[in-house]
């Protein structure tokens, strides 16, 4: 397994934990993704840090990473089952969603959800 592809799955299970210190050791200081909660674009450690944060607080996702495939372009696409649930454990949603992530000096640099391009 790539460094890179460790890094990801390392990503899952810091998502897994809810261990948000461990989470932000993944993300370069450059870190930029749609925010998929409010809108707009997070930009930076900390708008992403916030973002898991309230992502944590409000409810209860299950990431489980099925597959991931090196691209020539060097990111790496994945194919997730993602359930989001309630903190008192209603189901929201229960769907699969391919990420697309571009590593940087070791780090996640960026996440792309399904088909979206910037």
């Amino acid at each position: 397994m790539s460094e890179a592809n460790t890094l990801i799955v390392r990503l899952h299970d810091a998502l897994d934990r809810r261990d948000l210190d461990g989470l932000m050791r993944l993300f370069h200081p450059d870190v930029r993704f749609l925010d998929y909660l409010d809108g707009g674009e997070l930009v930076g450690p900390a708008a992403v840090r916030a973002f898991y944060q309230r992502l944590f607080e409000t409810m209860a996702p299950a990431v489980d990473l099925l597959t991931v495939t090196d691209l020539p372009d060097g990111r790496l696409s994945t194919e997730l089952q993602v359930s989001i649930h309630d903190h008192s454990g209603h189901l929201w949603s229960d769907t699969r969603v391919t990420a697309t992530y571009t590593v940087l000096e070791d780090l996640i640099q960026a996440v792309e959800l399904g088909d979206e391009r910037r």
